[in-house]
């Protein structure tokens, strides 16, 4: 199962899946701000001693890039949170995933990218499906669709970021970015009115941060044996689980607008993955295999070390703590 790309990336989708619900059940006892401190400070712990087998400096290259990485990585999940608490679970996640589309604006307005058009196509068939599910009725507007809105959006410039980040830095060191600017803007936040022995609950709260980083792992490791698009395709698959269970256990709407608009909005980013599988097989045949940095990628062991001897510890983590490339439609958050 470890060398199934296809099903690791399921595995993933369905993992993302369970830690939705867990976050929409824990919504109500904690506040957004101290989910995303306990999951912050876990992934922190967790990659510190990492890096540190690996003899990765925790400094990085281009600092900026990297804080700005994990300033808008950190945003987006905030809204995430604010989203599921106050809107559908399922509306929540179709609304993240719009940052496949934010991504490719954010590329073309600040960094000119060239953008086809398709593209521009499908931009507009995702912003119009979001009009739809969102609904701006002001007279029974839930600003729960602003922030869902606003977690694919800054997740979108994240992306951008993580693209220049990947450049100079290894994908450990900026996911670590991504936790420790997270832990440091949510600590103050995180800690007031918290209760550490409030039952069960602060157990099912880091079983929630454990769920996040093995959706990242089992992500990160899937993208090694399947083509960037296909995982892709197979990680949005966390839309369809996380509306099933929206609507089972939670009671959440099923109306026309959701549907219309969900579907477009995975729609376009289907189109998205499959128009940068086509361009990727175009122009160089040998990039559209393995599209994340794994197994046997040069740009890997420059990014994490050069000539290095490798032990049995850097290994490991070389063999799951490695990330996808950033023109896939990877969660960020």
């Amino acid at each position: 199962m470890l060398t199934s790309g296809l099903g690791l990336m399921l595995l993933s989708a369905i993992t993302f899946s369970f830690a939705d619900i867990l976050t929409k059940y824990l919504s109500s006892t904690f506040s957004p701000m101290q989910i995303a401190f306990v999951r912050f400070l876990f992934g922190s712990l967790v990659l510190w001693p990492i890096l540190y087998l690996k003899g990765i400096s925790l400094k990085g290259h281009q600092t900026r890039v990297l804080v700005l990485r994990g300033l808008f990585g950190t945003l987006s999940f905030f809204c995430l949170l604010q989203s599921i608490t106050l809107i559908p679970l399922s509306s929540a996640i179709v609304l993240l995933y719009t940052f496949p589309l934010f991504a490719l604006l954010f590329s073309f307005l600040f960094f000119k990218a060239e953008v086809k058009a398709g593209e521009i196509a499908l931009i507009g068939l995702g912003l119009l499906g979001t009009y739809i599910l969102v609904n701006p009725d002001f007279d029974a507007f839930n600003a729960g669709y602003v922030y869902g809105l606003l977690s694919g959006c800054l997740g979108g410039m994240a992306m951008v970021f993580i693209y220049k980040a990947r450049q100079t830095n290894g994908p450990l060191i900026i996911y670590f970015y991504f936790c420790l600017v997270g832990g440091m803007i949510s600590f103050p936040f995180g800690l007031r009115g918290f209760v550490i022995f409030q039952d069960y609950k602060v157990i099912a709260l880091i079983i929630l941060a454990l769920l996040l980083l093995i959706g990242q792992v089992l992500m990160n490791q899937g993208f090694k044996y399947c083509k960037a698009a296909e995982g892709s395709l197979i990680l949005m698959s966390e839309v369809v689980f996380a509306g099933l269970a929206g609507v089972l256990l939670f009671k959440d709407p099923v109306t026309y607008r959701f549907i219309a608009g969900g579907l477009f909005i995975v729609g376009s980013g289907v189109g998205l993955n499959l128009l940068s599988r086509i361009s990727s097989h175009t122009s160089n045949p040998l990039q559209s295999q393995g599209g994340s940095f794994g197994r046997g990628s040069s740009s890997h062991h420059r990014l994490s070390g050069v000539g290095k001897t490798k032990n049995r510890h850097a290994v490991f983590t070389d063999r799951f703590f490695s990330f996808p490339s950033p023109d896939s439609s990877a969660r960020i958050s």
